[in-house]
């Protein structure tokens, strides 16, 4: 058996013409707000400003999906008390064993670091002098906190080969250094099992591996039956 995730895309047909629409999804300002301005959107489809870059970006992922959508019901239900919405953008994936976590943006040259012979491996991204991204599997969830504020700090990097030897250790360095505006995703933005659950994900994947086999064991045979 063969599963071929081929992805999706915002079906955004249904506003063209109503509301503003930008980089293949909708545009909001930083209270989640459209064009419309008693219309909201959050999630995939929601193209917000990201502070950190400047820009407008469109964002696919579960956490983004999760803190746009509250911090719009916060911009409804409070709009005097809710600032423009302030986000590090933030992936995550885990895999049996296996976890990783990225923050940022994976633009310009990226500087590895790591045992790739172990457990732990990263990297940096720099783009016109400054750390504008960073990857980490199988660190810590202190080390996966550092990484996140290095990232927003954006440091200046005058030596790329420095950074390379110093590794995981720069960003625990500078994360120690404090932040100008104290964000309010970093602490939130780690997910990680320093013990992972093999057994329990394993336990589930052959579950899963027998109920998808059972499925089409009882399929085939109704097929041959038609």
């Amino acid at each position: 058996m063969v599963v071929v995730g081929i992805g999706i895309r915002p079906n955004t047909s249904l506003f063209e013409g109503q509301l503003t629409l930008e980089k293949g999804g909708i545009k909001v300002n930083g209270r989640m707000q459209t064009s419309n301005t008693s219309v909201y959107a959050v999630g995939d489809v929601a193209a917000f400003p990201v502070k950190l870059f400047g820009e407008t970006r469109r964002l696919e992922h579960v956490d983004s999906a999760r803190k746009t959508a509250k911090h719009a019901v916060a911009a409804i239900m409070e709009p005097e008390k809710t600032d423009e919405f302030d986000y590090l953008p933030f992936f995550y994936s885990r895999f049996f064993t296996f976890s990783w976590q990225f923050y940022g943006d994976n633009a310009g040259e990226v500087v590895h670091f790591g045992d790739y012979s172990g457990n732990t491996i990263g990297a940096y991204w720099i783009s016109k002098g400054h750390l504008v991204g960073s990857f980490l599997e199988g660190g810590t969830k202190e080390e996966y906190e550092a990484l996140a504020k290095t990232t927003r700090l954006k440091p200046a990097i005058d030596d790329i080969t420095e950074l390379e030897r110093q590794g995981l250790g720069f960003a625990v360095t500078v994360s120690k250094k404090p932040l100008t505006s104290p964000p309010t995703d970093v602490s939130d933005s780690t997910l990680v099992l320093e013990r992972p659950l093999f057994a329990w994900h394993a336990t589930a994947g052959v579950i899963m591996a027998a109920s998808i086999a059972a499925f089409a064991y009882w399929y085939g045979k109704r097929r041959r039956r038609w």
